[in-house]
């Protein structure tokens, strides 16, 4: 799902420079959430390159990487990739149903005949290593993942921190039942419309829902009885995990049991539209997880639901379809639920996604403080947000964003780069989110909305590059700063502190047409010097040095541009002192 930008700032069109002055707060008292760190998700075979190795670690810093942890199986249960139909596969396009997938009901007809042939199931017994067997590690998601991840845990060290997470996309396709839904007319060569959930497209499990009924059946018998498709969840989950820890020496932070959790579409998913199907899930897995020492520090992050657009969005739609926040109030009603989700997860597609500079988006509030009263009809009042449950909260996916630095050329800027870097700063000061993960640095095509860059441009894509204005200087650990901004409503800034280092970053945005004449005033003691990094169209990355006078720092910022200031009072920072060996 694509972000939609609302409407943005209002452009202030004076002709010369605005004085700007911007204070810093930084006592104990003061300091809000930490930072966990910034990266992306993997898409396609870039990430076992060079250059992208080079950016991602190197040059953008990023600490965290995310996977798509949908199982992937060997033959002869991924054979004729999973049995659907595909070009040149047998069969060919559009099947024997004539309906470009191969659809079933369940588990009871999860091989039913289809093209001749039924397509076995892979059922998990109760010892985890035979399970792993089932399990192909070598090739795509899993090897590029593993690839990255060996490099980041390498440098760890020297970048702070490194954390690999992942999310399931979709379970095995025979744990799941009918959803009741049926996909829309999407075009060839996709399923056809009016075609049942769930089904197999292009090696897709797509759609329907997790059985959460806890019956065992006979079809899930590996001779020792029959067993439920939530135990075979819970014990594939495990045993994927382990297998690819195992196979790659590395060892995953977190794991999301199911990606946009009520979102059925083509490719892999799946749909929890209930909270109690969601929670049955969550705490059989915990529990699984926990039988093991080498899986029991693997948390769990969640629900990992969409942001939205409105207050619909963030409590339940018609159906009833449970959203972000009722999803939170019964897990919190559950106290096994609740100590089996280690912090939450949601991702940044909202239409409110970067509203006026100043004037925080509704959605990013919602979602950490809830509402006393009730914003919309229907919708309960007294609904708490995700502070109130004391865990921290990440941001794990968003993308949509045109390619240019200004989108649109005239008026507010909201739907290119700039916007990026707008969006990441109303999630990390109004959301208060400790880490921002976006969709895909490339994914072996030209640069687009769903990518930050690609093999062409690297490290000179204006989309990178408003992110890389976060994610280079800010590292693992930082708290950040409440920062107040005088003298222009159209400039927004935040700043962070990492005690580690000594270091103190401010990220700014100007969201005018005009210049800005800024001022910081540095609280405590002021560095020798700082970076200073400034971005706007047509220049990016343009560095250069400032030097503090009277506690002070003094620069300009040209119209939609963004700047980042850094110093350390303390060590040196370790990236450059001990470089990537």
């Amino acid at each position: 799902m694509k972000l939609l930008l609302a409407s943005a700032l209002a452009a202030s069109c004076s002709l010369s420079a605005n004085a700007v002055t911007l204070t810093t707060s930084i006592g104990a008292s003061d300091l809000r959430q930490r930072i966990d760190g910034f990266g992306t998700c993997l898409s396609g075979d870039d990430a076992t390159q060079a250059w992208f190795q080079s950016l991602y670690f190197d040059d953008a810093r990023f600490t965290i990487e995310r996977m798509d942890l949908v199982p992937t199986f060997r033959a002869p249960y991924s054979d004729f990739t999973y049995n659907s139909p595909w070009f040149h596969n047998s069969p060919a396009l559009p099947g024997p149903d004539n309906n470009n997938v191969r659809t079933y009901t369940g588990p009871d007809d999860y091989s039913r005949l289809f093209a001749g042939r039924n397509a076995p199931i892979a059922v998990m017994g109760p010892n985890i290593d035979a399970n792993i067997g089932y399990f192909d590690f070598d090739n795509g998601m899993p090897h590029v993942a593993g690839t990255l991840a060996q490099i980041g845990q390498s440098h760890a060290a020297a970048l702070g921190d490194f954390k690999l997470i992942g999310s399931i996309w979709s379970p095995a396709p025979w744990l799941k039942v009918s959803s009741g839904h049926t996909i829309g007319d999407a075009g060839w060569p996709l399923p056809v419309g009016g075609t049942a959930w769930p089904f197999i497209w292009a090696g897709n499990f797509s759609g329907g829902r997790l059985d959460t009924s806890d019956t065992p059946l006979a079809v899930f018998d590996a001779g020792t009885g029959p067993t439920s498709a939530l135990s075979q969840f819970a014990r594939a989950t495990a045993a994927y995990l382990r297998g690819f820890q195992n196979r790659y020496g590395v060892h995953l932070y977190a794991i999301s049991i199911q990606n946009e959790l009520n979102f059925e579409t083509f490719y892999n998913s799946a749909f929890y539209p209930l909270s109690s199907q969601y929670i049955a899930a969550l705490k059989r897995v915990r529990a699984e997880l926990d039988a093991y020492p080498d899986l029991a520090p693997i948390r769990i992050i969640g629900p990992e639901d969409l942001l939205g657009g409105d207050a619909y969005g963030m409590w339940e739609y018609g159906g009833p379809i449970h959203k972000n926040l009722q999803y939170l109030e019964h897990i919190g009603d559950d106290p096994v639920a609740e100590s089996a989700i280690a912090l939450y997860a949601i991702h940044g597609y909202a239409a409110d996604g970067a509203s006026a500079a100043d004037a925080t988006p509704q959605q990013w509030l919602w979602w950490k403080d809830g509402w006393t009263t009730s914003p919309a009809p229907g919708i309960p009042a007294n609904v708490a947000g995700y502070a109130s449950h004391g865990k921290a909260s990440w941001m794990t996916e968003t993308s949509g964003e045109q390619t240019a630095w200004r989108a649109p050329a005239s008026g507010f800027p909201g739907q290119g780069a700039f916007g990026l870097a707008l969006r990441v700063h109303q999630a990390l000061v109004a959301g208060e989110q400790s880490a921002w993960v976006y969709w895909q640095l490339s994914d072996g095509n030209a640069v687009a909305e769903q990518t930050l860059t690609d093999d062409t441009l690297q490290a000179n894509s204006p989309k990178y590059v408003a992110l890389k204005h976060y994610a280079r200087y800010i590292r693992p650990g930082s708290r950040r700063a409440p920062v107040t901004v005088t003298g222009s409503s159209d400039v927004v800034a935040s700043a962070y502190v990492n005690a580690a280092s000594g270091s103190l970053t401010w990220v700014i945005l100007n969201g005018s047409a005009s210049t800005q004449s800024i001022t910081i005033d540095v609280p405590g003691t002021a560095a020798a010097s700082y970076d200073l990094v400034r971005s706007s169209d047509g220049s990016l990355w343009q560095a250069s040095t400032l030097q503090p006078s009277s506690a002070h720092l003094a620069f300009t910022l040209v119209g939609y541009g963004v700047a980042t200031v850094s110093g350390s009072t303390g060590a040196p920072d370790p990236i450059f002192a001990n470089g990537f060996d």
